[in-house]
């Protein structure tokens, strides 16, 4: 099985246009009277990049209510997290608040910082909690056992931008050091259905999209099997 990649020239030559998509908010879109329903004296703000416009409308909320609100610098913007980066997040914080709607970015964060998020979705509060948590940690142990098992290993590149990981044939010679071999798929768009087609293939390192190991049991986050890699 030879690695599996795209042509150089057809992603370096190719112009791509990101337009951020934020929406619009009317006065009566947002409760922040949910908001008083958190605990803790230290808030760390944070919002995907569709609700990054109301950051200082939630923070000048929270703080009339005597919190101190932390705005760290995110992926791009103050405050801005991605599913794969929880930068945004200050972690000594008493509370971690996520503008978002849906769990994907929360959910990753959470696992990624070990610790309980509540989303704030305009209208509701919910939250990510510790069992949430523990659960996504007892799936990622058994596929470390799998990963440390496994004899062949499929190593997910994306070439999207942000990410894209330069360093994939450091981390192939790394895994190839555990008396494994290792494949290297790269692509645009990464379909996991595509991956019954490599049966042969025990467990999926992904370098791509953090959200792509959540909820299945074949793939593992690069993040998770570091501590093996010297």
């Amino acid at each position: 099985m030879k690695t599996q990649r795209a042509p150089a020239n057809l992603f370096d030559s190719a112009r791509v246009l990101f337009v951020e998509a934020r929406r619009k908010f009317e006065d009566s879109d947002i409760n922040l009277k949910v908001l008083d329903d958190l605990k803790g004296k230290t808030i760390s703000l944070a919002a995907s990049i569709q609700y990054i416009g109301l950051i200082s409308k939630v923070r000048s909320y929270l703080e009339s209510k005597g919190k101190k609100v932390v705005i760290k610098q995110g992926a791009y913007y103050k405050g801005h997290v991605l599913g794969c980066s929880s930068v945004a997040f200050d972690k000594s914080a008493d509370t971690l608040l996520l503008i978002t709607d849906g769990k994907f970015h929360a959910i990753n964060n959470a696992i990624q910082l070990q610790k309980e998020i509540y989303i704030f979705t305009t209208k509701n509060l919910e939250k990510i909690e510790q069992k949430e948590i523990d659960v996504c940690n007892k799936k990622t142990q058994i596929k470390k056992v799998k990963f440390l098992a496994a004899n062949k290993i499929g190593l997910i590149v994306s070439v999207k931008h942000g990410q894209h990981q330069k360093s994939i044939h450091t981390i192939k010679d790394k895994i190839e050091k555990l008396d494994k071999r290792v494949y290297v798929f790269e692509a645009d768009n990464i379909n996991t259905t595509e991956f019954e087609n490599f049966p042969q293939i025990e467990i999926w390192v992904n370098t791509a999209c953090y959200g792509l190991a959540r909820d299945d049991s074949k793939i593992i986050n690069l993040s998770d099997i570091l501590e093996f890699l010297n």
